[in-house]
């Protein structure tokens, strides 16, 4: 209660009622001065002070005539419009020096703010620049795997990475640009081959019918990945040999290579085993590749911290201390 009216506390009640007291003050003596000289103007030219102090008589008689008289009433009428007026001048004054002062704080802080969303946004260039080399970087690495490989252009590589129960797409190389090309940007993390390898390390599949037998292939990728009839129809490549592993990283795993081919002869010429052995000696290349693609992308960035605080807010913070 006490608080409310400044008795203790941050409250600044008698502040402002001293201000207001003070600026009502000034513009009461400003009116009344106003009243006064109006009067006293009206009746002084044929007022006479003389002739009616020698009628007077009397301590208070002649002190009622100083006071009350029309040439009084000018003298303190003037004192007081000037009294009013000098006061409501300062205080308008006053005013108008804390409004410079106020637009001059919010000129300064919007520059910094602008400064600030340019810094942010040369920042978020940066990144995507870095994104881009990143990307860069592994799809030259998976082109050069595939030429070791002896790949051809009914086959193609992808890696993928983890992150919140999903598995996103990293990067996809193919001599094929048909088979090249991303259509979609996550997977579930239960389905297909994708989910067998991140089980149980690696998955091998060299039994799926050929898509000429497209009845056959299909009802086998239903039955074996849980894949919809129509996921299976709008597929672009539509293999039926796979070659998944899963990408680990100090025993955890993080990620998952595949391997695939639209023909059944995909795995001649011992590539499972060259496959094998390349992704071995490679693990911790692969690991790399993906914990970088952790770091670099945003989206994954934004979701792992639940929030997105924009430079404002930041300036506001600081302020108050498919395939």
């Amino acid at each position: 209660m006490f608080n409310k009216f400044g008795f203790s506390g941050n409250s600044d009640f008698f502040k402002d009622l001293g201000d207001g007291i003070g600026k009502g003050l000034f513009i009461l003596c400003a009116a009344i001065g106003t009243v006064l000289l109006t009067v006293g103007g009206a009746y002084a030219g044929s007022y006479t002070f003389s002739s009616n102090w020698q009628s007077t008589t009397g301590f208070w008689s002649s002190l009622w005539l100083i006071v009350y008289n029309p040439n009084s009433a000018l003298f303190s009428g003037g004192l007081l419009f000037l009294f009013g007026a000098t006061g409501t001048y300062k205080d308008q004054d006053r005013q108008n020096k804390k409004m410079l002062e106020l637009n001059a704080e919010n000129e300064e802080l919007g520059n910094t703010k602008s400064a600030l969303n340019s810094a942010q946004e040369e920042l978020q260039e940066s990144k995507s620049k870095i994104i881009g080399l990143h990307g860069e970087l592994v799809q030259t690495w998976l082109k050069g795997m595939s030429k070791f490989l002896e790949l051809d252009s009914n086959s193609r590589v992808t890696i993928y990475y983890e992150h919140d129960e999903e598995f996103f797409l990293l990067e996809r190389y193919s001599k094929n640009p048909t088979y090249a090309k991303v259509h979609r940007q996550k997977f579930p993390l239960n389905q297909g081959v994708i989910s067998k390898a991140w089980e149980h390390e690696s998955h091998i599949e060299n039994q799926c019918p050929h898509s000429n037998s497209y009845e056959e292939y299909a009802e086998y990728l239903v039955e074996n990945y849980e894949y919809k009839r129509e996921k299976i129809d709008a597929l672009t490549m539509k293999s039926c040999r796979y070659y998944a592993k899963a990408i680990i990283d100090a025993d955890i795993h993080i990620g998952v290579i595949v391997f695939e081919g639209t023909e059944i002869n995909f795995f001649e010429n011992n590539l499972e085993s060259k496959i094998t052995d390349y992704c071995r000696d490679h693990q911790g290349q692969l690991s790399k590749f993906v914990r970088d693609s952790l770091l670099f992308d945003k989206e994954v960035n934004i979701k792992r911290e639940g929030k997105n605080i924009s430079v404002e807010d930041e300036l506001l913070q600081l302020m108050e201390g498919e395939k």
